[in-house]
């Protein structure tokens, strides 16, 4: 398959090769959930072109013809605070919310039905993953008996138990780490014929002289005698971790109809326990959590040794920590308010510039928003989820909340914190009646035309710079402390693609342009120019910048139901500017409410009952992996982490490179295996370099 940037040559040739990357180059260098969350920002912008011509074509005009804002120059016109109370022009507000909610179940109704679950090896179907045997009870032979004396028509073909190998990673890691740091001196050497050398102390580039960094010793014996002291701690960890069972077991059947038969049979809803067997009692089968399992190279193996109850413990204090500072402390809001008790604007009355009145707030708001996903990203790393989907799916809920929270809904109400938002719900009617007058303000549409701007123009194009990685990436670079250590860094620093985050900054924008897209109509061609732009940012960095990840169709499913989301968030703020503007029993506040109900009642029977399924239903086409990258870790069906694996069997710790033998993985900037060496090395380093790599 030929690349798009295959013959571009030049310092711009990324921009026309954007537009030359296709959906099978996508999935050939990034798997499948790439092209789902491609397909679904397709969905996205067809659905916000659709409003922006409804918007534009109807809405505008009808809020153009009051006459309640003065002046035809000024922005308020064009809002719907420009009609008068009694208006019959305000019926076209309140039949375009429930216009805009069908056309938007209709879209996601049709993505759900189109939307493709990954095909599983056979092997990762017919395996179910126990937790809770006893640790004095995990004996292979014991669980076996278990099953195929519960359950007489299963065959147990394979049992794997799970160790606590968190220490056992660490040294592995850094023992590959100092392996591939002297071969690339071993290189260096053969090249130039001169040895390497460095400063074994830890101040990296920051060493000027011996008394910081230490005197120079040749590089290829320190990284040798690294690399021998690692391997003697991870052969001695490796011992331990076979002693230390965490009462967790891979447990493999010969049939996918059997295992669906066994997790259908714990289910935690049932009201009659599990089947039991003559071991049950030494087992303490019927208290089992189990499940399918995951597939391995999406098991995060060095947090199983995580306890469920330790694990709820960490969630519970790091999302309350995180809670307190990003909505005491750091919101956004409370940085505008800060500005506006300086009086910001008297101080550069001389300039009369529109940039320091209108657009350096909403470049704020943009900038300190855009370090809550990567705050939420890091914080999550310290949950210790079990699987890469669950830590990206939780990703996106927090972030999605967080960010929908201190970008829409306070903002709109006219809040600078969350404490703000505690005092005023607690506060008399009237000011209960003056904040939500807030939502319909003309400068509040305004705030947020300006916000969507600066989202599409300079959020999208400070996205292809990528700065906290390149912050990192720097930091990284400055602590090495030779150049095969940056070449080592560099594989390392090659950052997966947050499809969590991503989603979540995408659709909270979405839900912000369709909460306002009746009140200011003319956001929504602001969101439609901020929606193509990034589509191209995120189709150049899944295929240039970032390595693949892995995400599950719960994802998927949680993007679309923040859609329908943003549909209830437009029929509250319609039900709220008729019960302000036009009172509890106007027709039009009884039809706006009678919509909220329904939707509301709607998205419950779904989420929590199931019902409505067929209404909008989640519809997985399979698909072949032929073409998706296989995992760089472990092999698809074999339930062992790689640390684990006995390089006896093989012929010695000269198989430790052989079990990294899928293809290697991208530098950071590099786009091909033959580009790793390109940014680390001069050209006449990187011939032998790339051909080591590959």
């Amino acid at each position: 398959m030929r690349l798009p940037h295959q013959d571009d040559q030049g310092f711009c040739s990324w921009i026309p090769a954007i537009f030359k990357i296709k959906d099978e180059h996508i999935r050939a260098k990034s798997g499948v959930d790439a092209v789902q969350y491609i397909s679904f920002q397709r969905y996205i912008l067809l659905l916000l072109a659709v409003l922006c011509v409804l918007s534009l074509c109807v809405v505008l005009p009808v809020n153009f013809s009051g006459i309640q804002e003065g002046g035809p120059s000024n922005f308020g016109r064009t809002t719907v605070s420009n009609l008068p109370t009694d208006s019959k022009l305000l019926w076209v507000h309140t039949v375009f919310s429930v216009l805009y909610l069908v056309i938007i179940l209709l879209f996601m109704r049709h993505f759900t039905m189109h939307l493709q679950h990954r095909e599983e090896h056979d092997v990762v179907t017919r395996t179910i993953f126990v937790v809770g045997i006893p640790l004095e009870r995990t004996d292979p032979a014991l669980v076996k008996q278990h099953f195929q004396e519960a359950y007489p028509d299963v065959i147990v073909t394979e049992i794997q138990f799970a160790y606590d190998i968190a220490k056992l990673m660490k040294l592995d890691k850094r023992k590959q780490s100092a392996h591939q740091n002297r071969q690339h001196c071993i290189e260096m050497h053969q090249k130039t014929g001169i040895r390497p050398t460095l400063r074994a102390g830890t101040c990296g580039q920051v060493s000027c002289c011996d008394g910081c960094g230490g005197p120079k010793v040749d590089a290829i014996e320190y990284y040798a005698v690294t690399e021998n002291k690692y391997a003697e701690e991870v052969l001695e960890e490796r011992r331990i971790a076979y002693s230390s069972n965490l009462g967790m077991a891979f447990v493999t059947v010969h049939n996918e109809k059997i295992a669906a038969k066994i997790v259908q049979d714990y289910k935690t809803l049932k009201t009659t326990p599990p089947t039991i067997s003559s071991v049950s009692t030494q087992l303490n089968s019927t208290r089992w959590k189990l499940d399918y399992a995951p597939a391995p190279d999406n098991i995060k193996w060095e947090n199983l040794s995580v306890a469920p109850e330790q694990w709820w413990i960490r969630v519970i204090l790091i999302n309350l920590v995180l809670f307190v500072i990003l909505f005491f402390l750091t919101t956004p809001a409370v940085i505008l308010a800060g500005l506006d008790d300086i009086n910001y604007q008297k101080a550069f009355e001389n300039i009369h510039s529109p940039f320091v009145s209108q657009f350096l707030p909403t470049l704020l708001l943009w900038t300190f928003s855009a370090l809550l996903p990567v705050l939420v990203a890091w914080s999550s790393q310290f949950e210790a989820h079990w699987t890469r989907t669950d830590e990206n799916h939780m990703v996106m809920r927090k972030t999605f909340v967080f960010l929908l929270f201190m970008l829409l809904i306070l903002p709109s109400l006219g809040l600078t914190s969350a404490q703000a938002f505690f005092e005023w719900s607690i506060s008399n009617d009237e000011a209960i009646k003056m904040r939500w007058n807030c939502i319909f303000l003309p400068d509040n549409g305004a705030f947020f035309v300006n916000y969507v701007i600066t989202c599409a123009l300079a959020g999208t194009a400070l996205e292809l710079f990528r700065f906290p990685e390149l912050v990192y990436y720097a930091c990284c670079m400055l602590w090495t402390r030779s150049e095969a250590e940056k070449i080592t860094k560099r594989r390392e620093l090659a950052y997966e693609f947050q499809f969590g985050v991503q989603y979540a900054w995408t659709l909270c924008i979405i839900t912000i342009v369709i909460v306002y897209s009746l009140t200011c109509p003319l956001i929504v061609p602001f969101g439609l120019i901020y929606m193509m732009l990034k589509h191209l940012v995120d189709r150049y960095n899944i295929y240039y910048a970032y390595g693949p990840s892995r995400i599950d169709k719960e994802v998927h499913k949680s993007a679309v139901n923040y859609v329908i989301i943003s549909a209830v968030f437009l029929q509250c703020s319609m039900l709220f500017f008729s019960v302000i503007r036009l009172g509890s029993l106007d027709p039009r506040t009884i039809v706006s409410a009678v919509v909220l109900i329904l939707i509301l009642g709607l998205l419950v029977a779904k989420t929590c009952f199931n019902i409505w399924m067929g209404f909008m239903p989640h519809s997985y086409q399979e698909f072949s992996n032929l073409e998706e990258p296989m995992p760089t870790e472990e092999e698809p069906t074999n339930f062992v982490p790689y640390v684990l694996h006995d390089p006896d069997l093989k012929g010695g710790e000269e198989d430790d490179e052989t079990r990294h033998a899928a293809p290697p993985r991208l530098a950071y900037g590099a786009t091909t295996a033959g580009d790793m060496g390109a940014a680390d090395i001069s050209s006449k380093e990187r011939a032998p370099l790339t051909e080591h790599m590959e």
